[in-house]
């Protein structure tokens, strides 16, 4: 029997930043791949931890917009 290798694509060089600026929508934009490539960079570019960069960015806008409507 004759192992299958699957050999994916590494993730693009900015897809963590783009992924911490944009979240799940920007990388499909500038990207272009399949949700299930996307969910395996996040993974490869640190998973967790990425999705906590995206959250504290995301807090950072809210609290400056806060800041500039007061």
């Amino acid at each position: 029997m004759t192992e299958i290798s699957s050999r994916s694509k590494p993730p693009p060089p900015g897809f963590a930043e783009v992924f911490v600026r944009w979240g799940w929508r920007g990388i499909e934009t500038v990207f272009g791949s399949r949700t299930n490539c996307n969910k395996r960079w996040v993974e490869q570019c640190g998973g967790g931890e990425l999705l906590k960069r995206r959250r504290e960015y995301r807090s950072r806008l809210r609290e400056l917009r806060h800041d500039r409507a007061a």
